[in-house]
């Protein structure tokens, strides 16, 4: 594989091919791949972005100014089955030379339409993605979030498309062009209050987490609650608090919503002096879930993750753990990431470089590539049927499976069915098939009612295995065993099955019972530590940003499995812990926090590496516009959009570090402008 990249997605879609056996090799120039150059930088100085993304590959110093480069180039790519390209690469020619391999573009908004020239930092793509407006506090500024996790997540999508161009190239022996827009990754992990809107006209605001979920301060950290309404007397039993079940205020949801601020006071003078995980500990084992917000800093020390082996260590210096774990393949990383050109020392000259790859046979093309595949969903809500919604747009026929009497949460059976759910605002005759929720994630399925608690049910879905390929679960790890179908079980029935299941925590490990949702996902995994204002509280983003991240790498796994029983005929467990897999977008932050012992603190939208940075008013009721200037040419160009080319001579701005000095002058300054502007 050949990494010519020069993006997070690029080279975040390579590490994963390096992690699961491929040789790669980084494409350089002679001052190195820009993300070099990224903060954070680890106390040895280099770039730990560079290290998180680049670790298991080797680097090539390729000069574009030496006339004999393009010759060498020619050499690498034809050795090459996969080839990562920069935006500006052309990937069509590069794919008409190289006709066998799978030629990779992420880029930030595609080769064509509007936005194609437009920059793409963090805080555009989760502006445009819908994401960030419901981020925050209702009466403040929205918050774009942490890290650069849309650019990562375009990443996975990238290995995905890329798996299932290689799948398809067993069969038609052809390579293609995969292209990929971390604008339009963004904006999947809001798809289904995107349909919200097309349903009813209606979208979420940034007040409406909080009917459900809340946060207290223990002695030594936060822990967010989500209080289901059917959890409500557990809740009250769990912290001793039964008398509130008949206080008025309380009694029921509505009254409850009327005074959460009431609710929430009394919650935190009864926790304000407990360990935060004892307060976990003891709602999880109530099934009320709930979750430490972590900083960064003590994920390192984690007891979860340390009797679960997920750290690593290689020649000396902290790894990240697989984001998911595969029975038969595990990951193997054989190398830090690699020093400029190291490379070059053993590939002296151009006979020296890989050899070209004999062309493949094939017989053509034979529709979607997943054609003929079936896939068997053990699923409910969203990363679980994200996941079979993903290779089903592939071409697999893949079956939801639900339960008679506990069908998919997402059809909304435990609560009165609500109108915003449901097109018209409507929820007509058959409102359990017409829920927004449901129906974003589950086109192109076929559906099946079993029981599985009876011993027909069991046998119908061991029939089902039998004739299917692959079987995804989000239950509670456990339950399949319980059921008595968990891998050995089924793999005893169909050898080359592969099973993937997705628990919040993995299978094993102090925590791997706790449920979690997309939320409580996001404060365990280091995230919301990092998110919210100065001195606020540690805030989530979005609906539930972890649950279709979980969805992508459980794709990211099954496919990597599907990959290897294609060669060998081999099926295998595939374990997908969902916050371990998210740690990853924002790898190098955990790694900086566990070398330092230092966490970053929240400061709302502002960030040490831009300057503005921020989300600032516009006409019109909650309409707001990110503003971003990455260096100094941006900045000035800035100043004459605003009419103002005076700022960028003003000492106060002259420079990064003048600007963050004085950011709160600069904030006025901008939002004065941009208040009377249509966002």
């Amino acid at each position: 594989m050949v990494d010519y990249s020069d993006t997070l997605a690029g080279q975040y879609c390579a590490r994963l091919f390096a992690d699961y056996g491929a040789a790669v090799m980084l494409v350089e120039g002679p001052e190195g791949s820009p993300i070099r150059r990224s903060a954070p930088f680890s106390r040895s100085g280099d770039s730990l972005p560079f290290f998180h993304f680049n670790s298991g590959k080797s680097s090539y110093v390729l000069d574009r100014g030496d006339p004999g480069a393009r010759g060498q180039l020619d050499l690498i790519l034809a050795a090459a089955d996969v080839i990562v390209l920069p935006p500006e690469g052309n990937a069509d020619e590069i794919s008409q030379s190289n006709p066998n391999a799978i030629v990779v573009q992420p880029s930030s908004f595609g080769g064509d339409g509007p936005r194609a020239d437009w920059q793409g930092p963090e805080i555009v793509l989760q502006a445009l993605s819908g994401m960030m407006h419901n981020n925050g506090a209702a009466d403040r500024e929205p918050l774009f979030g942490t890290g650069n996790r849309a650019g990562v997540a375009s990443g996975i999508g990238a290995y995905i498309g890329a798996l299932v161009a290689l799948y398809a190239r067993e069969e038609t022996g052809r390579g293609q062009v995969v292209r990929i827009d971390a604008a339009e990754t963004a904006a999947s992990m809001c798809f289904p209050y995107v349909m919200q809107y097309i349903y009813n006209g209606t979208t979420r605001q940034r007040t409406e987490q909080a009917v459900q979920a809340g946060q207290v301060l223990c002695r030594d950290g936060w822990v967010c609650i989500w209080i289901y309404n059917f959890r409500w007397h557990a809740l009250l039993e769990a912290l001793g608090l039964l008398e509130l079940e008949h206080d008025e205020r309380f009694a029921d949801p509505a009254n409850r919503r009327a005074n959460w601020d009431a609710l929430f006071s009394i919650f935190q003078s009864k926790v304000a002096e407990m360990a935060a995980e004892d307060l976990v500990e003891i709602l999880q084992k109530a099934q009320v879930i709930a979750a430490k917000a972590y900083r960064p800093s003590e994920l390192i020390r984690s007891r979860h993750l340390v009797e679960r082996g997920y750290w690593e260590t290689l020649d000396g210096r902290t790894i990240l753990g697989a984001p998911f774990r595969l029975s038969a393949t595990p990951r193997s990383l054989g190398s830090l990431a690699p020093r400029l050109g190291d490379a070059n020392s053993h590939h002296e000259g151009s006979a020296h470089l890989p050899s070209e790859k004999a062309p493949l046979s094939g017989s053509g093309p034979k529709g979607r590539p997943l054609e003929g595949l079936r896939v068997i969903e053990l699923t409910t809500a969203w990363a679980g049927p994200m996941a079979g919604r993903v290779l089903a747009y592939f071409g697999a026929e893949s079956i939801h499976v639900e339960a008679p009497n506990r069908v998919n949460s997402w059809r909304l059976n435990k609560d009165e069915p609500n109108p915003i759910n449901f097109p018209a605002r409507q929820p007509g005759e058959r409102w359990y098939d017409r829920s927004f929720l449901f129906n974003s994630q589950n086109v192109n399925k076929l559906s099946c009612i079993l029981n599985l608690k009876t011993e027909e049910g069991r046998a119908t879905l061991r029939r089902l295995v039998s004739v299917a390929d692959v079987l995804i679960c989000n239950f509670r790890p456990d339950t399949l065993k319980k059921l008595g179908l968990d891998y050995d079980a089924l793999k005893a029935i169909k050898p080359d099955i592969i099973v993937a299941e997705l628990p919040a925590f993995g299978t094993k490990g102090p925590m791997s019972g706790y449920a979690a949702l997309g939320p409580t996902m996001e404060m365990a995994a280091g995230m919301s530590a990092m998110i919210g204002y100065p001195d606020g509280q540690p805030e989530v983003t979005g609906p539930s940003y972890l649950d279709p991240i979980g969805g992508f790498n459980a794709a990211a796994a099954i496919l990597t499995a599907l990959i290897h029983r294609q060669r060998s005929g081999e099926g295998q467990y595939v374990e997908v812990p969902q916050v371990e897999a998210a740690m990853h977008l924002i790898g190098p932050e955990i790694l900086l926090a566990s070398e330092t012992g230092q966490d970053p603190a929240p400061n709302g939208n502002r960030v040490s590496f831009a300057s503005p940075h921020d989300a600032f008013p516009a006409r019109g009721e909650d309409q707001w516009i990110v503003i971003a200037a990455l260096d100094e040419g941006q900045w000035q160009s800035l100043c004459r959009i605003m009419g103002r080319p005076e700022l960028s001579a003003d000492p106060r701005f002259s420079g990064l570090e003048r600007r963050a000095v004085n950011e709160d002058e600069l904030t006025r300054l901008i939002a004065a402008w941009t208040a009377g502007e249509q966002a």
